[in-house]
This record gives structure tokens, C-alpha cells and sequence, in this order.
């Protein structure tokens, strides 16, 4: 019958399902519209309420009636809007609509209208717009077009947006030329100090431009290094190292201050990557790793085996392989020949070491079991029970290891020894054999099997522990032999999990779906068919649920194990009725069917979580029994029981009736005094999702005597489908206890608000002081100054901050919402008077942003408000104000960075001397060009020093009780080496303050300190070698400080860039220097780098001469280092 009207389609859609009824109301409208009668059509549905309005949006979609859709692109309802601005992005929508709407709609339409025109990429529309939308909302709001306009386009704006820019991975994917060459600049801009902060929290965009442009990636980690590699790209590193593995290893090795390159192991698929290509650094990186076992193990895992031997050679190099470097983990993935000799190596050491037991038969169970057995067969009776648990945990390793599955029967003949052993011991030995590959057994080892199980299981002691690695070996097993080749194993397993638990529930059987063949898993049904038939004979079904969820979408296609699950609804208990049903519900295909089919073999499964989930979103046509006034009660529905109701965030996929009874019902809870709070608030936040009838039924709540009621209601207002109109009744209750909920809940209001409509409430709160709260005060400064327009927003915030009687927090609220207005010429002056404020929150809240996070245009005239908050007589605000100012020292004149150098040597300032001092080391570290970076004479902090220096030189304040030598304190905190990560500029500045020092006698140990941090940071072997000769120069003479200072040189392993053979080059020269200061740091540097190469025989050379040094000290020095234990 031909659908004509609106009356005849509503009547057609009410009996059908959510899914049917929206293909349906789309077919009709598509053959409406090839007809010309589609207009007509929607006129008449609009007058069927909000359902009908909905129908209407949907056939106007589907119809192409773009007309139509262009006038509801600001609709209130939310169904209706998203309809028009889905067409948006597919199709005609005119340009004039879509822009109108967008520059005057609420902030949550005018996101997803962005979002609209982005993915339909619709770039001249997003161009014009583009400036506008900066105009009227700022560059944040504007920001969001940039992927959809054009790359020449972007490129001139991002220079000047890209401050705004909040997601980057959309427009990187977009235009990922353009964003690397706006990174690039960026970072070239920066100071060195900065990039480490910004490469872990604002490298996401290199993430995404990684899969398109990885070679500029590792550009970018090349010319501008990271102290630690960014956490954004460690999951990229598969892209980086497919497109050059060398540079990836590269860039994973460069020297590292912490010498920490990577805090996590890299996915084994990166690390396969980088073992199959091969590069020639790779085992560069097995040295950075080789003390740490996780990391090397997992690649020496990725490295084929039979490079394995080679790659360990090359990755130790001059290291003596010792047992820190070769752990259990790192000699199973040898070979079989250099385990074998390592491990012999390495007992033999131990035992003549004297080590423990334990320890050298850990070594010796790595080698043959025909070897290794009888030692550790003869220690599985040792008296100590551990001693006896470790002895088998080792002897079944042993065996498994050996990939000989005679070794594994022998050890399954020695386990009929565990009958009488204590349960620790048994269970260390099961959990051992759960270990060993199941496919190393057969039909011969079930009896031995059969044995230790049955040993276990009645066994008085028998522990948790012991049952866990009994039930995992079955499962290992059933699992291996799921197929039925090796039936008597099979049928152990079976019996066994039967026996742990008496039946064959809590069998994980893994990812089978991912492990059989294609077609395999009807073997295996089969092979288990005769366990499962006969199982649900006997009401048990915890093996068919454990092997339908592991064959996972293979089960779907298998119409006998669907019949096993069917009779466990028919026939089973609760719970298991329970599992089979959502087993059942899995298979998306023909879902429909099998739900009315249990509807209707037990109606009260509609009162069950996911058979209720599927009624909401899918069979809404079987809703109504759940919603009348007798609820379906059977099996899981007992009357008096607190009935559940559909999940009402699917409400909007219902028909009117069920709105309307859905509201009854909860209304009816909410209402009832004999429930709990809980469930009465539960109802009331449940109704806010009912389209059309939540809003009334929630605002009759929020007056209520309960608090916790009323409460709900208030919150629950802001999720109704006219948060509009829940405005006024929210900010009535600013004023009162309701506010720390109302509040909030008008923030989420507030984003669907017309401009015009909460200008003017905000107005009337924020400029009228008396009747509401500070805190609804402050969240209304914030509201105002993201969701209107920028000129309105700057306005209103004036306003508010000079109302008579406003409290101090709201307006450092003011000034600290302002930064986003800076565009806005009205909020200079306010922030020029909160600048030179009185108040210290308010002059505080001056220092929010960060120069990243504003435009370029504005950084110099902002860098001087901040400069000006430095000069506050407040110590707190002075010392923000000290910490933030270098990040804006690039965007101020030098003479403006003056106080740094007056706070810092006026020795009557001690409340933020130590802050100035920070602050002036860290821009004299940041790169600057001079004077106002480095440390070069007429620098600010060598006029600083000297300024110091001479104060030091008559300072009266010596040992007093309350002082102490402050210019020298203050000289001692200017001068300490700079931190890491202020790289080249750093090391510059720490050579530079070295020179400065070494004109003063008196604090040539401050020197020192520079020095030898240089001596530490050393990237190769001329610098170290260089390094260490200015550090012996600026000892000599100094024997204590000499000997201090040698005591914190680092090894060969604390200088990961320079090899242990130049390490040794560099400091033989000073073996040979007579002077004091040379032989001891030559001693130090020995002693904490043979040992780890074992001491070859050029070391030994090297600490022979210094033994034979003329200086005593040295000589002393030299024989407290031994070459071997004694």
C-alpha cells in the first residue's frame, strides 16, 4: 500500500524495529523524492511533534532535501541538527546557511558544524569562513578549519594560528608538509631548555606525520635530539624504522644525559623491524642495552638465531660477558653450542668464586640434559625443601628447553617421586612442567600424567598454587591436542579440569580463533563433542562456553555448538543461562531472530543487562512488555524486585508510547518514599535522557526536600533534551547550597546556549556581585570568555572586573581568562592594571599562559606584563614572576631583564634572590644572543658575578648566627653546571663560567665542578681526553680537592658515546704525568671501567704505571683498585 502521508508512514514505522524503521521512513523518502512529493510530505510530519520532526530530518536526508536541512542547522533538538549538519559533509548544503549558522551558533553546533566542514572538505567554503570566524570567535574557533582548506592556504595562516591549534593529528594528516615545516621553525626558534618539554607533551603531531613523512621525522629527532625519546612517537617507531632503520637506531642511541633512550621495551614488531633490516649500528644499541636485561633480551629475541651468537659478540665488544649481562632470559635465546659454553663458563667461575648452590646450578641447568640431569636429579632430594623446589623447577626447565620429548618422558618419570613431597615443592615442580611445550608429549605420557595429577589431587596440602598449575598444564595440553590426534592426552586433560573442580567450568582455552587453521575448528568440535554432549546431559557447560568464546566469529558459522548453547538456555541454570545467552547474542548476523526467540522461550530474559541493552538499540518493537505496567516477571524477574529499565541513553531510537511510559516508571520510582536515595536519584539522571518528557519530569525534582534528589535533578538538567531552558533555573541557584552542583551543570548548558541568550545571563550575574557565589562567579567568567564572541567576551569581562564590591579570586579569573582575548584591544588596559596590582592573586594570575599558547604578535607586549610582575613587593608573586620570566626573556630587550641581575646581587634581598638567580641561570643557558645569554664578559651574569665577587671581597657577614658569607652562597648557586637539557648552549655556558673562575683562587671548586661535569658529558674521545687535561690543570696543587673530585668521575659505562678503548687512550697521557691530580683521576677512571671489560691487558699496564707513581697518594690509590678477588 503506497505510503502518501505523514499519518500513513508513522503508522507503517510503529511496528518495526529501530533499524527497519529508519530504512524504511529512508526508502519511502528517496521514492517521495524521485516523485516530487517529498516537500509535501514533511510539511505534514512536522506537525506530529517532535517524533514527527525527527522522521521529517531523516527523510529530508535521505531524500536530498537540502532546503529543508539548511534551515535546521541550529535546530534545538539534537537528532534534528545532527541530521543537517551530517548532510554537511555529504552533500549541497548551501554555503550561506552553513555560514550563518556557524558564526552565530552555540559553541557544541558550532564544533560539530566545523567538524561537518572539514570532513566534506569543503575548502572554499572553509577559506571565506576561515577569517571570519577568527574575527568573531578567535583563533582557537578559527583554527578548527585549517584541514579543510588548502595547503598554500594553510601555510600562511599557520604561522600566525598555530599557537591555537588543538588537534593536530587531522590536520597533520592533512597538509604534513606544511605542519613539519611550521615544527621545524618552531623548534628552531626555541631554546634548547624548552624542547625537552616540548617534545614529550606537544610532539603528537610528528606521531601522525610519521606514517606519511617519516624521513622528516627523523630529521627533525636528528637536528633538534630530545634528551628522552618523546613518549607521543614511541609507538611510531615501526614507521621510522621501515623507512631507515639505521637513522632509527640512530636517533635511539644518541648520547643521553640520563642515558635512559627509551623508558619502555619497544614492541616486539619494532624491534623485528630493526633486527631484519639489519642496520650496521644495531648492535650500537644491544651495547646501550646490554645492562639492562628486559630491553636486551627483547631484542636479542627479534635477531634471528642464528645471528644471535655474532650480535652478542658485537653488542658487548670490549665488556667481559659476566651473569648480570648473561641472565636466564638472555642464554635461552643463545644457541644451543654458546649456551651451553656460556653457561659452563660462567658455573665454573661462580664455583670457584665460591658463589651459592643455588646460583651455580641455575647455570648448569642450561646445559644438555644428558649432563645437567644427574646433578639436578641427585639435588631433588637435597634436605632443604627449597633447595628441592628449585632442583625440580630446574630439572623440568631442563628438560622442556631441550626440545627432546624423550627428556620430558624421563622427567615425568622422576615426578612420581613428588607423591610424598611437600605441596611447595610439589607446586614449583607443576608449575615448571605448565611451562614445557605441550607438543613434546603424547599418548605415552598420559600416564605419567595421570599419576602426578592424581598424586596432587589428593593430596592433603594441596594448595591454590599447586591447582593453578594443574589446571594450566591441562589447558596447555587440551589446547595442543585439541584435534584428537592424541586422544589419551586429550582425554586426560579433560579428566583432570573435570577433577580440579568437579566439571570443566574456568577452562581458559586462549585465542583458538586465531591459532587453527582455516576449517579446524570443526575438527575440534568434533574431537570434544562427545565431553560436551555428555557434560550438558549433566546441567554442566563451562567447556561449551570456554570453547565458543575461544574459537571467537569461528563459532558463528558452527550451527551444532549454536544447538549446545540453545540447550543451555532451555535446560541450564541461571548463570549458565545467563552465558549462553550473551554467547548467543554475539554473532551480529541474524542477532534479531535469536533475541525474540529467547523472548519468547522466557519472556523475563528482557529484565537481563544484555538482552535489555539489544532491546534499547535494536528490537524496539519488543520494548513495550518491559515498559507496561506488569513487567514480564519468570526466571529473572521476581516480583517485588526493583524492575530495570532499558538504557535510556537509546532513548532516542524509541517511539513516543515509550517515552512516555519509560517516564511513568521512573517518575513513579523517583516518587517513591520507601526506595532508597540512590535509586531515586538514579531515576531522576535516568529520565534526562527521554526525548520530550525528561525535562518536565527532571525539573519537578529540583526543589525537592532531599537533597540528594534535588541535587540529581539539577545535574540531571543539563543532559535533557532542552538544556537551553534548564539556564535560568541552574544560575537561580548560584546563590545558595545548590551552586556546587547548578554550576557545573551550566557549564555543559552553556555550550548549547545561543550567544545572544547567555550574554545576557552571564551579564546580569557577573556584573551584580550580591546574591551569588565566588565560585559560580569565576565558573561564569570562564564560560563567558569561551563561549561568546571575542568582542562580547572582552566586554563583558571589563565589566565584571570593575563591578563595584567584586571579589578578588573573580577577578583573577578575569585576568586569567583573558589571554584568549588578547586580540581584544579592551583587555590591554585591565591587564596592564593587573600588572601593577595590589592584590597578589590577582597580579598573579597575570603569569598563566605560556608564551606557546599566544600569538606571536602579542608575546613582546605580554613579556612586559610579566616583567612588570616581577618588580611585586609580594615575595610570592615575585618569585612566580621570576620562575616564569625566561620562558619571555626571547620576547624582551635586555635592560628589561635587569631585575634578575639587582634581585640576585643585592644582598639586602633575601625573599627571591634564589628565584632571580634560577631564572637569570636559565637565560644565560637558553641560547640568547648576547648580553642577555652566555656567560661572556658584559653578559647579564657576568656583571652579575662581578657585581657578587666584589661584595664577597668585603662582605661582613662571616659565621654570624643568622648569616653566612651570602655573596659567596649566592656565587656558589650561579655558578652550578647547567642542567642537560639545556644542550650546546649549556655546555657553552659551563665553559664560559669555567674561564670566568679560574681568574679566582678562591673558588677554583666551583671550577672543578664545571669541569668535571664536562669530563662526564664528553661525546667522544678527543673531548674527554681534553676534558680531563683541563681538569688536571685546574687541580694541580689541589691534592684533597684532587682526591674528591676523582671519586665522581664516571666509568667507561657513565660515558655511553665514547668506546672503552678511547676511554683508555684519553686518560693514559695522565698515567704518565707526574702530577698528583692526573694520577688520581687516571686511578678513578680505571677503577670503574676494567672491571666491566675484565680487566684486559692494556688496563692492567695502565694501573701497573700508575703504581709505580712518584706521588703517594696516587700510588695508595692504585693498589685499593684489584684486577681479581681473591
Amino acid at each position: 500500500m503506497p505510503i502518501t502521508s505523514a499519518d500513513d508512514l508513522l503508522a507503517a514505522l510503529d511496528p518495526l524495529p529501530y533499524p527497519e524503521r529508519t530504512r524504511t521512513a529512508a526508502r519511502t523518502a528517496r521514492a517521495l523524492a524521485a516523485a516530487g512529493e517529498l516537500p509535501a510530505l514533511l510539511r505534514d510530519l512536522e506537525r506530529h511533534g517532535l517524533h514527527g520532526r525527527r522522521i521529517a530530518a531523516l527523510a529530508a536526508s535521505a531524500g536530498r532535501e537540502t532546503g529543508y536541512l539548511a534551515e535546521r542547522l541550529t535546530d534545538p533538538d539534537r537528532v534534528v541538527r545532527g541530521y543537517a549538519i551530517a548532510a554537511v559533509r555529504t552533500l549541497p548544503v548551501p554555503d550561506e546557511a552553513v555560514e550563518a549558522a556557524l558564526l552565530d551558533a552555540p559553541a557544541a553546533v558550532r564544533s560539530r558544524l566545523a567538524r561537518a566542514v572539514v570532513l566534506g572538505r569543503r575548502s572554499e567554503l572553509a577559506e571565506r569562513l576561515l577569517p571570519r570566524l577568527r574575527e568573531c570567535w578567535g583563533d582557537a574557533e578559527a583554527t578548527r578549519l585549517l584541514p579543510a582548506c588548502s595547503a598554500a592556504f594553510t601555510a600562511r595562516q599557520l604561522p600566525a594560528l598555530g599557537h591555537a591549534v588543538r588537534s593536530w593529528t587531522l590536520l597533520t594528516e592533512r597538509h604534513p608538509d606544511v605542519v613539519l615545516d611550521h615544527t621545524e621553525r618552531e623548534l628552531a626558534a626555541m631554546p634548547a631548555a624548552r624542547r625537552s618539554g616540548w617534545w614529550q607533551f606537544a610532539s603528537h603531531r610528528l606521531a601522525a606525520a610519521a606514517a606519511l613523512r617519516p624521513e622528516r621525522v627523523l630529521d627533525l629527532l636528528e637536528r633538534f635530539p630530545p634528551r628522552i625519546f618523546p613518549y607521543p612517537l614511541r609507538p611510531c617507531l615501526g614507521r621510522l624504522a621501515a623507512a631507515d632503520a639505521e637513522r632509527t637506531v640512530g636517533v635511539l642511541i644518541a648520547p643521553s644525559r640520563d642515558a635512559r633512550p627509551l623508558e619502555a621495551v619497544p614492541s616486539a614488531q619494532v624491534l623485528r623491524r630493526l633486527a631484519q633490516a639489519d642496520p650496521p649500528s644495531l648492535p650500537l644499541l644491544g651495547a646501550r642495552w646490554l645492562n639492562r636485561p628486559g630491553h636486551f633480551t627483547a631484542l636479542l629475541r627479534a635477531v634471528p638465531p642464528s645471528r644471535r651468537d655474532a650480535f652478542l659478540d658485537a653488542a658487548a665488544g670490549e665488556v667481559r660477558l659476566t651473569r648480570v649481562h648473561l641472565v636466564d632470559q638472555v642464554l635461552h635465546r643463545l644457541t644451543r653450542r654458546r649456551r651451553i659454553a656460556e653457561a659452563r663458563r660462567l658455573a665454573a667461575e661462580a664455583e670457584a668464586e665460591g658463589r651459592p648452590w643455588s646460583e651455580t646450578v641455575r647455570l648448569r641447568a642450561h646445559l644438555d640434559p644428558a649432563e645437567a640431569g644427574p646433578e639436578l636429579l641427585t639435588a631433588v632430594g637435597r634436605p632443604d625443601a627449597a633447595d628441592r623446589a628449585l632442583a625440580w623447577e630446574l630439572l623440568v626447565g631442563n628438560a622442556g628447553r631441550s626440545g627432546d620429548p624423550a627428556a620430558v618422558r624421563s622427567v615425568l618419570t622422576a615426578m612420581a617421586r613428588l607423591r610424598n613431597e611437600q605441596d611447595p615443592v610439589r607446586a614449583a615442580a607443576l608449575t615448571a612442567l605448565a611451562t614445557v611445550p605441550p607438543a613434546l608429549l603424547d599418548d605415552t605420557s598420559a600416564p605419567g600424567l595421570d599419576r602426578i595429577a592424581t598424586d596432587a589431587l589428593q593430596a592433603r596440602d594441596l594448595s591454590a598454587r599447586t591447582r593453578d598449575a594443574l589446571r594450566a598444564l591441562a589447558v596447555a595440553v587440551l589446547r595442543e591436542h585439541a584435534l584428537g590426534l592424541r586422544p589419551a592426552l586429550l582425554d586426560w586433560a579433560l579428566r583432570t579440569l573435570d577433577g580440579l573442580s568437579g566439571r570443566t567450568g574456568g577452562a581458559r582455552l586462549g585465542r583458538l580463533e586465531n591459532t587453527l587453521r582455516r576449517g579446524q575448528e570443526h575438527q575440534v568440535f568434533e574431537a570434544l563433542r562427545p565431553w560436551l554432549e555428555k557434560a550438558a546431559a549433566h546441567g554442566r557447560y563451562g567447556l561449551l562456553f570456554s570453547l565458543t568464546a575461544s574459537l571467537g566469529r569461528r563459532a558463528h558459522a558452527m550451527p551444532q555448538l549454536t544447538g549446545l548453547l540453545w540447550h543451555a538456555v532451555r535446560l541450564g541454570p541461571d548463570d549458565d543461562v545467563r552465558t549462553a545467552i550473551g554467547l548467543l547474542l554475539e554473532p551480529p548476523a541474524g542477532r534479531s531472530g535469536t533475541l525474540a526467540r529467547i523472548l519468547a522461550l522466557e519472556p523475563s530474559a528482557a529484565a537481563l543487562p544484555r538482552v535489555a541493552w539489544q532491546l534499547a538499540r535494536t528490537r524496539t518493537d519488543l520494548l513495550d512488555p518491559l515498559l507496561a505496567e506488569e513487567p514480564p516477571y519468570g526466571r529473572f524477574l521476581e516480583a517485588g524486585t526493583l524492575r530495570p529499565m532499558p538504557n535510556t541513553y537509546e532513548s532516542d531510537r524509541w517511539l513516543p508510547r515509550q517515552w512516555r511510559a519509560t517516564a511513568r516508571l521512573l517518575d513513579a520510582t523517583a516518587r517513591s518514599t520507601g526506595r532508597p536515595l540512590a535509586d531515586r536519584a538514579w531515576a531522576v539522571r535516568a529520565a534526562a535522557q527521554l526525548p520530550g518528557v525528561g525535562f518536565a519530569l527532571v525539573s519537578a525534582h529540583t526543589g525537592s526536600d532531599e537533597v540528594v534528589l534535588a541535587e540529581a535533578a539539577l545535574g540531571a538538567l543539563a543532559w535533557t533534551d532542552d538544556p537551553v531552558a534548564a539556564l535560568p533555573t541552574l544560575l537561580a541557584h548560584t546563590g545558595d547550597d545548590r551552586a556546587r552542583v547548578a554550576v557545573f551543570a551550566a557549564s555543559r548548558v552553556a555550550r548549547f546556549t545561543p550567544p545572544g541568550d547567555l550574554a545576557g545571563l552571564l551579564g546580569a550575574l557577573l556584573t551584580q556581585p550580591q546574591g551569588s557565589k565566588v565560585t559560580a562567579r569565576k565558573e561564569a567568567v570562564r564560560l563567558a570568555a569561551g563561549h561568546l564572541p571575542r568582542p562580547v567576551a572582552a566586554d563583558l569581562l571589563v565589566r565584571a572586573h570593575r563591578a563595584p564590591g567584586q571579589h578578588p579570586d573573580v577577578q583573577a579569573a578575569v585576568i586569567g581568562s583573558a589571554h584568549g582575548l588578547l586580540a581584544q584591544e579592551a583587555v590591554w588596559p585591565l591587564l596592564a592594571e593587573a600588572a601593577g596590582s595590589a592584590v597578589p592573586q590577582v597580579r598573579r594570575s597575570v603569569l598563566g599562559p605560556s608564551p606557546e599558547r599566544i600569538a606571536g604578535a602579542h608575546r613582546t607586549r605580554y613579556a612586559r606584563l610579566v616583567a612588570e610582575v616581577c618588580s611585586s613587593a609580594d615575595p610570592e608573586v615575585a618569585r612566580a614572576a621570576l620562575a616564569a620570566l625566561p620562558a619571555w626573556a626571547a620576547h624582551l630587550p635586555a635592560p628589561d631583564l635587569e631585575p634578575l641581575r639587582t634581585r640576585t646581587a643585592d644582598l639586602t634581598e633575601r625573599a627571591t634572590w634564589r628565584a632571580a638567580a634560577d631564572a637569570l641561570r636559565t637565560v644565560a643557558g637558553s641560547g640568547l644572543p648576547h648580553p642577555a645569554g652566555g656567560a661572556e664578559p658584559g653578559s647579564l651574569l657576568d656583571r652579575t658575578l662581578t657585581d657578587l665577587l666584589a661584595a664577597h671581597r668585603t662582605e661582613p657577614a662571616d659565621a654570624l648566627a643568622d648569616r653566612d658569607l651570602p655573596a659567596r652562597q649566592r656565587i656558589a648557586h650561579l655558578t652550578a653546571p647547567p642542567p642537560a637539557d639545556h644542550g650546546p648552549a649549556g655546555t657553552a655556558l659551563a665553559a664560559a663560567l669555567a674561564d670566568r673562575l679560574a681568574e679566582e683562587e678562591e673558588f677554583i671548586a666551583y671550577q672543578v665542578a664545571l669541569l668535571r661535569q664536562r669530563v662526564s658529558r664528553a661525546e667522544d674521545g678527543d673531548e674527554l681526553a681534553f676534558a680531563l687535561a683541563e681538569l688536571t690543570d685546574a687541580l694541580d696543587g689541589r691534592p684533597v680537592l684532587a682526591a674528591a673530585t676523582a671519586q665522581l668521575l664516571p666509568g667507561a659505562g657513565g660515558l655511553p658515546a665514547v668506546p672503552p678503548g678511547l676511554v683508555l687512550a684519553a686518560i693514559r697521557p695522565l698515567c704518565g704525568d707526574g702530577r698528583t691530580a692526573a694520577g688520581l683521576l687516571a686511578a678513578s677512571v680505571l677503577a670503574r671501567s676494567a672491571p666491566a671489560l675484565g680487566w684486559p691487558e692494556e688496563w692492567r699496564a695502565a694501573l701497573r704505571e700508575l703504581r709505580a707513581h712518584p706521588c703517594a697518594e696516587v700510588r695508595a690509590a692504585a693498589r685499593s683498585v684489584f684486577t681479581a678477588a681473591e
